[in-house]
């Protein structure tokens, strides 16, 4: 497997999450019509409830009716507005983990969890995961030393690919472990696989297969150098018609020999 050249790198990821970005934008927008919706329809229940609330008060004299009135309005509005509190907390998580995605990468690594970062990237892409059942079986990790932007990416391109070679439905399954001195998370898919003629092949630069193939441009080529950075590596394993798994390890602790010096973003 070849690997991109590293002088390029900080900009080819650079534009890799600037393309990812633009397709999220679309996917949110779309997310984000649900809770809007509700928003928008409890609104005009509530401006309701406020004028029948009105009409009943505006008599010196509430009836008993009228207060039972009064008692059932109000249940409903408590009601209402817990749905809206579920919407409101539903967009702003998935604009402040479009934020998180977007943030420019700083220059010093510092301790990730990564579970964050996954969950971030499943609600990020909720929208193609809709017909996709998600396993998560987490293990004890404690945290790990990255550039958190650049490990998101990764785990971006890997459940998309891994949502993209699923269209028909199917599981996901992401998992972690502490194994020895590094952190492994397997994001596995139960799609169509990868021919074994080109699964050797699936790192290169541009590569791209079409028909009843799976096209991944850049993603994965930009995805093992992100992990080969961190002084990680990436693995693959697959069976056409079964599904593909990835296995992502990164190193528990950071290197004591010298660091890649890295070109600005």
């Amino acid at each position: 497997m070849s690997e991109p050249g590293i002088g390029a790198t900080a900009r080819e990821i650079t534009q890799a999450r600037l393309a990812t970005l633009g397709t999220l934008v679309a996917g949110i927008a779309h997310e984000l019509n649900t809770p809007l919706g509700a928003l928008n329809s409890n609104h005009h229940v509530i401006e309701r409830a406020l004028l029948k609330l009105g009409d009943i008060l505006e008599d010196e004299v509430v009836t008993p009716d009228e207060l039972d009135e009064v008692r059932r309005v109000v249940r409903a509005t408590e009601s209402v507005l817990r749905t809206n509190g579920i919407a409101v907390e539903r967009m702003v998580n998935l604009v402040q983990n479009l934020r998180n995605f977007g943030r420019p990468t700083t220059s010093e690594a510092r301790p990730v969890d990564l579970h964050e970062g996954i969950e971030g990237t499943l609600a990020l892409l909720a929208h193609e995961l809709k017909e996709i059942e998600v396993v998560r079986d987490f293990g004890d990790l404690p945290p790990v030393v990255c550039h958190p932007n650049r490990i998101n990416q990764v785990f971006m391109n890997l459940v998309h690919n891994a949502a993209q070679a699923m269209h028909d439905g199917g599981v996901l399954t992401i998992a972690t472990r502490a194994e020895g001195d590094h952190a492994h998370v397997r994001v596995a898919d139960t799609g169509r696989g990868i021919p074994h003629d080109v699964l050797a092949e699936i790192f290169e630069p541009g590569f791209t297969t079409k028909g009843e193939r799976i096209g991944m441009g850049l993603g994965l080529a930009i995805t093992l150098q992100i992990v080969h950075q961190h002084g990680g590596d990436i693995s693959v394993e697959s069976e056409p018609g079964r599904g593909t798994t990835f296995d992502v390890q990164l190193p528990l602790r950071q290197s004591t020999g010298p660091a890649r010096k890295e070109t600005s973003e």
